[in-house]
């Protein structure tokens, strides 16, 4: 239940905070028109159709145009709900690529093996093949929302970020396909290969995917709310600086309740 209402913490502070509002339009503008230039240029007499499907695509991509602009967004939503201070996490131009590209490879491949097995199966194969696919795509979401709501303690590097993202372990994908590379008689080196590959890829968000793992409910609930968000038309397109709000709100409450949990960014030395 706690997780379910903090999209509503977002959409409330954006509603009551003429500032915050204001950050949170100028994204969500750009990509509707972006969406409505891709329905206009289709042609083919579905607009509203391509549009929402143009949206649905890049929602659980990560935003590099808007990166910093998010990043400032989530220490000013931290501000206005009364956290501790902070400093918004700017990244290069080239960290930022590097980052988007290989999330994007990470969600098109590290679920492509369990599907290609899923989809052989008789009648129920597709079916759970999709589901699966908006649960992985709606889980990224999720990531991608604490991702950007992380932030910098004063004094505090990205080079401390990334050295406490070493220590963690391994997200529960990875773990699954070493299991699952155990257990297989026939290509087992070639599957544990897979794995430490989507295991690289995956290192910019170990943080943030064992935090979905260390509070399974709470992300339920989380996403569960975010995906009733984005089947809202008009309000879906403001969702991203909404459900960054709401994991700017979940990070500040888990730092007074848990300031001891391993996958918090621990303060600058």
């Amino acid at each position: 239940m706690y997780g379910l209402v903090q999209p509503v913490v977002g959409a409330r502070l954006l509603v009551r905070d003429r500032e915050v509002l204001v950050a949170a339009l100028v994204p969500a503008l750009f990509l509707a028109a972006f969406c409505a230039a891709v329905a206009i240029l289709d042609g083919r007499g579905h607009a509203l159709r391509t549009f929402y499907t143009t949206f649905a695509v890049l929602a659980p991509l990560p935003s590099v145009l808007f990166a910093h602009h998010y990043a400032r967004l989530a220490v000013l939503g931290r501000r206005k709900l009364g956290f501790g201070p902070a400093e918004p996490c700017l990244e290069s131009l080239r960290r930022m690529l590097g980052r988007a590209i290989k999330q994007s490879i990470l969600i098109a491949l590290a679920l492509a093996p369990v599907l290609g097995l899923v989809r052989i199966v008789p009648i129920l194969g597709n079916p759970v093949a999709q589901v699966a696919s908006a649960a992985w795509a709606l889980h990224w979401i999720v990531v991608d929302a604490f991702d950007s709501a992380r932030f910098l303690r004063p004094g505090q590097t990205l080079a401390e970020l990334d050295a406490h993202a070493e220590h963690l372990q391994s997200p529960w994908y990875v773990r699954g396909l070493r299991t699952a590379a155990e257990a297989t008689p026939i290509g087992k080196g070639i599957l544990n290969r897979f794995a430490r590959l989507c295991d690289r890829l995956s290192m910019p968000w170990r943080e943030e995917i064992a935090l979905v793992e260390e509070h399974p409910s709470l992300m339920l609930g989380f996403a569960l709310s975010t995906a009733a968000l984005l089947a809202i038309p008009v309000l879906n397109l403001l969702f991203r600086p909404i459900v960054l709000i709401g994991a700017a709100h979940v990070l500040g409450q888990l730092e007074a309740t848990e300031p001891d949990s391993p996958v918090l960014p621990p303060p600058a030395s």
